[in-house]
């Protein structure tokens, strides 16, 4: 009699695991674009913003001032670190959210890695976790207000890019767990490029937006980042990330 018990009771645990366990889609990323802020790029900048600001009118600059203009499209794009320029985008008509992280490395020499850093679209700041080790379990997590616009890209400026050399001697993101709404979403697998990466995902966000009293109502969604794994740096075991910014829909 024990021993059937005890056999019924490991059937019990088994299906038990089985119906609690969850099999997380893997979500494999995109290149968007490939970034340079080499020495080529930067005497190009010092150029622009010589010739712009001795300018004003558009037909006083020559055929090769318009192609460099056209080649970094700084009619719209200030400076070579802006991840958006001013020209009209999703965060046109985007609402209000908030961004949290589990730590971050203390500031040194002036710089910050704090988690402002990662939805300030600069490519010249990052958020840098500030545990010992290589910030496995961190976590990044966004909060966005009820009437915010639904998301359908989540955009990743992996590691700390403000020079080739600083993003090899930092290290990157390998793997995170999205959660949304605290509840697990994916693995995302990043790739070890020096770019942007993307990826689409359904809709997220409040979907019945015509009576504003209502959407309000619904209050805010979240959705948080968990570092699993990271691809070594050179020098350093600080992880880092420049940006987390997104796309969507309801805006236009």
């Amino acid at each position: 009699m024990k021993k059937v018990k005890y056999t019924i009771n490991i059937i019990i645990i088994f299906l038990s695991i089985n119906v609690n366990s969850q099999v997380l889609e893997q979500i494999k990323t995109q290149v968007r674009y490939e970034l340079d802020f080499g020495e080529q790029v930067q005497n190009d900048w010092i150029k622009i913003k010589k010739f712009l600001s001795e300018n004003e009118d558009w037909n006083n600059f020559t055929k090769e001032e318009i192609e460099l203009i056209d080649k970094y499209d700084a009619e719209v794009v200030e400076d070579m670190w802006d991840i958006l320029g001013g020209g009209c985008s999703f965060y046109c008509g985007a609402g209000e959210y908030e961004v949290m992280t589990s730590s971050n490395l203390a500031e040194q020499n002036g710089i910050g890695y704090s988690s402002k850093n990662l939805r300030d679209f600069s490519y010249e700041t990052a958020w840098v976790e500030g545990v010992k080790g290589y910030g496995i379990g961190e976590t990044i997590e966004f909060e966005f207000s009820a009437t915010h616009p639904r998301l359908t890209e989540i955009i990743i400026v992996n590691g700390y890019v403000k020079s080739k050399s600083v993003w090899k001697n930092n290290s990157r993101v390998k793997t995170l767990k999205m959660y949304l709404n605290s509840k697990p979403y994916g693995i995302i697998e990043l790739k070890d490029v020096y770019a942007e990466q993307s990826f689409k995902v359904e809709p997220i966000g409040h979907a019945d937006r015509e009576n504003g009293e209502e959407l309000i109502e619904k209050g805010t969604f979240k959705i948080t980042f968990e570092i699993l794994n990271v691809y070594k740096g050179d020098k350093y075991d600080d992880t880092a990330i420049t940006e987390i910014y997104f796309d969507g829909i309801d805006v236009h």
